[in-house]
């Protein structure tokens, strides 16, 4: 004979006898279960350590200026040129 499996191992039997029961379906329930879920992949994380999280952060602070300066002055070369041809 074949064994047959709930395909929700959690839920009760699913005669009228003994109901399938819902655990943690209501709006408490869910909400207590994602915070035990976040609390799991917060533990999963690789936290960096200071030395990189400040190597990080130049190396961010000095890309943003570069990109900064380039744009401010593709934008001056821009307006200048638009103002010869109309101007």
């Amino acid at each position: 004979m074949v064994e047959r499996r709930s395909p929700k191992p959690d839920a009760g039997g699913s005669s009228p006898s003994w109901p399938a029961i819902n655990k943690g379906n209501g709006m408490f329930g869910k909400i207590i279960k994602f915070f035990k879920e976040v609390r799991a992949e917060m533990n999963k994380v690789s936290w960096p350590t200071k030395s990189e999280l400040i190597g990080s952060t130049i190396v961010t602070v000095v890309v943003t200026l570069i990109v900064s300066v380039f744009i401010g002055v593709v934008d001056r070369l821009l307006t200048m040129a638009t103002r010869y041809i109309f101007g």
